[in-house]
């Protein structure tokens, strides 16, 4: 029997695994026997993959036929029901959503991410939130959770997404300061320690006990009191070592903090300590950025699909990653001919083999490719942020926070059914800005005087 079936088949991995995933949206990531990786999210007739029960781990093993089961996720979201495809579209229908902090760094620098992971826990506890938290080593980092039944459905019916993330950032900007010495510190050139806000709608988390997607690592739950004497002897899967108290929790341990953050938080902006991935870059590299040059329409483009992501969804870091494959996808159609309104199905017939160990995500009626719990990816390449900068704002040298915000205002102006229509964003807000970056300016300053200095008269 083949060691990671020979794993879920265990007693205590399909009991935590189905304890974790109970009423959460089910994502496995499998590989085939030509070794690709396949990421299933439904059953058979469209309805979301869950997993209530040790025997749903079979009956998922048994489906995937030849295919070998290596990772199960669940999602951050609780949900009401999940019986059809519209039930995980229906953003009424999350129930709760875990407040999750990633800590991710490097299996050479683990000491970091304990010292990054004691901060955060005493920054909770600072909030009067003691019994209700509980790690998970997620392969080269930490996850912290909250359970969310530690905060009263009072609460929760207010907006399940809002308040974890609010959870979320508020404890971030709390030692934001104290993280962001921590990850100074870190020497990695492959992966530089970074802490972030990761609350999105669709994110998932790999589930306790389950195998990394890569590594030869099991997710095992840690007690944030043993945090000290982790080390990865715990994680091996022939003889792995986890907290079996990790769903422990107390009845509205975390409302005032719940409250707290809600209060405080009003914005959509995510708080991210580290400076890994330019650090990574200089040292790897080795060169200093390109200089400035003219606006094309590839960047035009980015821009404004990352200002209509950031509209709609309220996500900074994800928006440019859309912008970015938004950008790199109409380039791509552009030089094969292919007109607006034919592009989302010549793509998918074209990568359709590549798609299937992605995550779909809509936006409107548009449809784009994430990696699980990560960045937009198109043609085997994933678009980070980073990326965004180094393509699209660079061109706008020290203009772009001013472009940046005159876009955001230019694609409020339109209305909603513009913004979620692929072919009407097209034709409506980017064909007159394409040759014309200025109009972004101009039509912002219309929409919102108070601009006008900023912008420029």
């Amino acid at each position: 029997m083949l060691v990671s079936l020979k794993h879920y088949l265990r007693e205590d991995v399909s009991r935590e695994i189905s304890r974790f995933c109970r009423g959460r949206w089910v994502a496995v990531e499998c590989s085939s026997r030509g070794g690709r990786r396949v990421f299933h999210r439904y059953a058979d007739g469209g309805r979301p993959l869950t997993i209530s029960e040790p025997a749903d781990i079979k009956r998922i093993i048994n489906r995937l036929g030849r295919n070998v089961l290596r990772t199960i996720y669940g999602s951050a979201n609780i949900y009401q029901r999940l019986e059809s495809k519209e039930d995980v579209a229906r953003r009424e229908n999350i129930l709760m959503a875990t407040p999750s902090w990633d800590i991710d760094g490097s299996l050479e620098e683990i000491d970091l991410i304990k010292e990054a992971a004691s901060i955060m826990i005493d920054a909770i506890r600072s909030e009067g939130v003691e019994k209700s938290v509980y790690l998970i080593w997620s392969g080269r980092g930490i996850h912290i959770h909250l359970n969310e039944k530690s905060i009263s459905m009072e609460i929760w019916r207010r907006d399940p997404l809002r308040v974890a993330f609010s959870i979320v950032e508020y404890i971030l900007r709390k030692v934001k300061d104290d993280l962001q010495r921590i990850c100074e510190r870190s020497r990695s050139k492959d992966r530089g320690l970074k802490v972030e806000n990761i609350i999105d709608i669709q994110r998932v988390f790999t589930a306790p006990l389950s195998l990394h997607r890569e590594l030869d690592i099991v997710a095992v739950t840690i007690k944030p009191d043993e945090l000290h004497e982790f080390n990865l002897s715990w994680t091996r899967p022939e003889g792995f070592r986890y907290w079996s108290g990790w769903d422990d929790y107390e009845e509205a341990e975390a409302d005032k903090l719940a409250l707290k953050a809600l209060e405080e938080i009003k914005g959509d902006e995510r708080t991210k300590a580290g400076v890994a991935e330019e650090r990574m870059e200089r040292r790897t590299v080795g060169v200093e950025a390109s200089p400035i040059r003219s606006i094309g329409r590839f960047q035009v483009m980015g821009l404004l699909q990352a200002a209509r992501y950031y509209v709609l969804k309220g996500d900074l870091a994800l928006a440019k990653s859309f912008g970015l494959n938004r950008a790199i996808f109409y380039a791509w159609a552009k030089r094969r001919g292919v007109t607006a309104r034919r592009a989302t199905t010549r793509a998918r017939l074209v990568e359709a083999a590549e798609r299937k160990a992605e995550v779909e995500e809509r936006l409107g009626d548009e449809v784009a490719f994430r990696i699980p719990g990560g960045w937009f990816t198109i043609g085997g390449q994933t678009q980070r942020p980073i990326d965004f900068d180094r393509q699209i704002a660079a061109r706008f040298g020290k203009n772009f926070d001013i472009f940046w915000k005159a876009a955001v205002e230019y694609v409020k102006s339109f209305p909603r059914n513009v913004l979620e229509s692929q072919r009407e964003f097209y034709e409506k807000v980017y064909l007159p800005a394409r040759d014309n970056p200025d109009l972004i300016l101009r039509r912002a300053r219309e929409q919102k005087p108070a601009y006008r200095d900023e912008l420029g008269a």
